[in-house]
C-alpha cells in the first residue's frame, strides 16, 4: 500500500499543477477577450462539469477511479494544447469544455481512489491525516507551478499552457502506475451505460436522505464560490496594484504555499479544534477577508489578508472532504456522491462568475465579501435544523488492485 500512497501522492502534486492560473485571465485579454467573456467561460466551465459530472462519477464507480483520474490527466492536456492556439471566444469555450471534462473525470475519483484504498487495508481511521498530505502535495504542486509560470509568461503569455500540457501528461503516466481499482465484478461497457441512470438516481436519494449529508453540500458550494472567484480576481486585482506578470506568479505561489503547509497539519487542527469551530472560522475569515482587500493598498494589509485566504484554501479540502465522506454510506457510489457535491460547486460559481463580469471589476472584492456573510447567515439558520446521525462503517467495495 505504501507504493500506491506516494504515486497517489505524486498524482495529487502533478494533476492540478496548472502553470496557467496566475495568468489565464491576461492571455485571454492579450487574445482579445474582455473581462465579460472571460467571466463568462468561468460559467461555461461550470455548466459543462454540472453535466459530465454524475456520470463521470459513475464511471470511475463502475470501470474504475484510476481509469478515471488517467482519462482526466489526458483531457487536460488536450485542453491546454487547445488553448494555447485559440484566438476566439468559440476555440476558448472548446477549451473550457475539456477542462471541465477533466475536472469532472478527476473529481471525487481520487478522493474515493484513497478512501477505498485505506479501507481495504483497514487503515481508513487514517483518512483525515492522508488526505490532508494529499492537499499539501496539491497546493504545493500549485505552488511550483505558479512561480513557474509567471516566470514563463514574462517570456511569452502562450508557454505556461504548454507546459500545463507536459505536467498533466505526467500526471497521466503516474495514473497508469497505480494499482487498478477495477471492482471484480466489472460489467462490460455497454452494461455500465444502461446503469448509468439508475445509479445516479440512486446517488440522488442518497444526499437527499442524509440532511447532514445535504448540509456538508451546500456548506462547500458556498465556501467553493469564494476560493475559486480569486482564480479570476487576483489578477486584475494585484495588476492594478501595479504588479507584473513575474511578481503576480510569484504572490500566486506564496499563497499555494502557505495554503500547503496548513493543508498538511489540518488533521492537527482537527483533532484541536472542533470541526464545527473551523467550519465557522474558515467561511467567516474568507468574507471578512474579502471586504478588507476592497480598500487594501499594495502593502502588508493586502499580503496579510491574501494569507487569511490561504489558510482558508488550505484547510478547505482536508476539512470537508473527511466530513463529507464519512456521511457516504454506500463506497460503490462514493465517487458518484462526491460528484453531486461537485455539481453543487460547479453551479454556484457558474451563477456567481456572470454576475461578477456584469458588476465588474471595481468593487468585485466588497460583493464576494457580502455574499460570504450571506451564506454565512443562510448557513447558520439551516444548521440548527439538522440532528446528529449515527455514521454506520461504511463496506468496502471488491476491488482488483493489480496492475
Amino acid at each position: 500500500m505504501s507504493r500506491n500512497l506516494r504515486l497517489f501522492y505524486l498524482y495529487r502534486l502533478l494533476a492540478t499543477s496548472y502553470l496557467y492560473v496566475p495568468i489565464f485571465m491576461l492571455f485571454r485579454a492579450a487574445r482579445g477577450l474582455s473581462f465579460f467573456e472571460s467571466l463568462a467561460l468561468g460559467a461555461i466551465y461550470s455548466a459543462v462539469v454540472i453535466v459530465v459530472e454524475i456520470p463521470t462519477g459513475v464511471f470511475a464507480d463502475r470501470l474504475g477511479r484510476r481509469r478515471s483520474m488517467l482519462v482526466g490527466a489526458l483531457t487536460m492536456t488536450a485542453s491546454c494544447l487547445l488553448a494555447a492556439q485559440a484566438h476566439s471566444f468559440g476555440e476558448f469555450a472548446i477549451a473550457e469544455a475539456l477542462a471541465a471534462m477533466s475536472l469532472a473525470l478527476c473529481s471525487g475519483a481520487d478522493s474515493a481512489y484513497l478512501f477505498d484504498l485505506l479501507l481495504e487495508h483497514g487503515r481508513v481511521h487514517e483518512y483525515s491525516r492522508r488526505e490532508s498530505t494529499a492537499s499539501a502535495w496539491h497546493l504545493m504542486g500549485n505552488a511550483c507551478a505558479y512561480a513557474a509560470g509567471g516566470l514563463l509568461a514574462t517570456i511569452d503569455l502562450v508557454l505556461p499552457f504548454y507546459a500545463t500540457a507536459v505536467v498533466a501528461a505526467a500526471a497521466a503516466i503516474v495514473a497508469c502506475l497505480l494499482a487498478d481499482d477495477r471492482p471484480r465484478d466489472a460489467a462490460p461497457a455497454a452494461k455500465v451505460l444502461r446503469s448509468w441512470g439508475r445509479d445516479m438516481t440512486a446517488a440522488i436519494r442518497d444526499v437527499t436522505s442524509n440532511s447532514r449529508l445535504a448540509w456538508l453540500i451546500g456548506y462547500s458550494a458556498a465556501v467553493f464560490v469564494l476560493l475559486r472567484a480569486t482564480d479570476y480576481l487576483y489578477q486584475p486585482y494585484l495588476s492594478t496594484r501595479g504588479l507584473g506578470q513575474l511578481e503576480i506568479g510569484l504572490l500566486y505561489a506564496g499563497v499555494a504555499l502557505v495554503a500547503s503547509l496548513v493543508a498538511y497539519r489540518t488533521h492537527v487542527l482537527r483533532r484541536r479544534y472542533s470541526d464545527e469551530l473551523l467550519l465557522w472560522a474558515l467561511l467567516g475569515g474568507l468574507a471578512i477577508s474579502f471586504l478588507g482587500l476592497a480598500g487594501a493598498g499594495a502593502g502588508p494589509w493586502m499580503l496579510s489578508l491574501l494569507v487569511v485566504q490561504a489558510i482558508a484554501n488550505g484547510i478547505y479540502s482536508p476539512l470537508t472532504k473527511p466530513l463529507l465522506n464519512a456521511e457516504i454510506h454506500d463506497s460503490s457510489r462514493r465517487a458518484a456522491v462526491l460528484s453531486i457535491e461537485s455539481i453543487a460547486r460547479r453551479a454556484a460559481i457558474g451563477i456567481f462568475a456572470p454576475l461578477v463580469g456584469f458588476y465588474g471589476k471595481v468593487g468585485v472584492m466588497e460583493l464576494c465579501g457580502v455574499v460570504g456573510l450571506g451564506g454565512l447567515v443562510l448557513l447558520a439558520l439551516t444548521r440548527g435544523r439538522l440532528a446528529p446521525a449515527p455514521v454506520p462503517v461504511p463496506v468496502p467495495i471488491a476491488t482488483d488492485r493489480t496492475r
